[in-house]
């Protein structure tokens, strides 16, 4: 009977050289084709305008500038409110890697200069004593952002008015501390406004 075997024994040394080799050369034609595979991608990529979104980001972070927050002027009876919102505020700019706060105007790229102008309570609602059970803070602030080093104007808002309720309570104390929140909130509201804006405004100065 005849048989056919399709594997190189090791007796046929010749034919075991030849198989060697071509699958040498077969996997050295392979890695070619990933490596020209690789370099169209590359070239494709790059004639497409493709950047990266991380080193962009990186590149953008890098570009960093310093921002003085004064503390504002308060007009109104609420005493303190202009040092809660003076921390408010750098607690929000703290989060930031493109705009680091300083405390002194030589050192300070930018400068944000504000007032607490007035805080009015109208009613919100009535009991049948018409006795307001729930009270709206009406707080209205001005600020400017300045680019320090030209002395020039690059944001300024002249009248900003923020709405926060709160409930009154049979107790005095109780209706003051959830006046404070309101306030308190206010001024967070006011501060993510600043910080997201001012954001936009420093990525786009040359």
């Amino acid at each position: 009977m005849w048989s056919f075997k399709s594997a190189v024994t090791d007796k046929d040394t010749g034919m075991k050289k030849i198989s060697t080799g071509s699958v040498s050369t077969f996997r050295f034609s392979r890695l070619k084709n990933y490596f020209l595979l690789f370099t169209i991608i590359l070239i494709l990529l790059s004639s497409c305008g493709y950047t990266n979104t991380t080193a962009r980001l990186n590149s953008q972070e890098n570009l960093t500038k310093t921002l003085l927050i004064t503390t504002w002027h308060n007009r109104t009876n609420e005493l303190g409110l202009e040092s809660l919102y003076f921390r408010v505020l750098n607690s929000w700019f703290k989060k930031s890697r493109s705009i680091n706060v300083v405390f002194t105007e030589e050192e300070a790229d930018l400068k944000l200069d504000g007032e607490i102008s007035s805080i009015d309570l109208p009613g919100l609602f009535y009991d049948s004593f018409d006795e307001a059970l729930e009270i709206k803070v009406k707080l209205t602030i001005s600020f400017t952002l300045y680019d320090n080093r030209n002395k020039k104007i690059l944001w300024q808002e002249k009248t900003f008015i923020v709405y926060e309720p709160f409930i009154l309570d049979p107790t005095g104390e109780q209706t003051q501390n959830n006046k404070q929140r309101a306030l308190l909130h206010i001024g967070d509201e006011i501060a993510e406004i600043i910080y997201l804006r001012a954001h936009e405004i420093v990525n786009n100065l040359p």
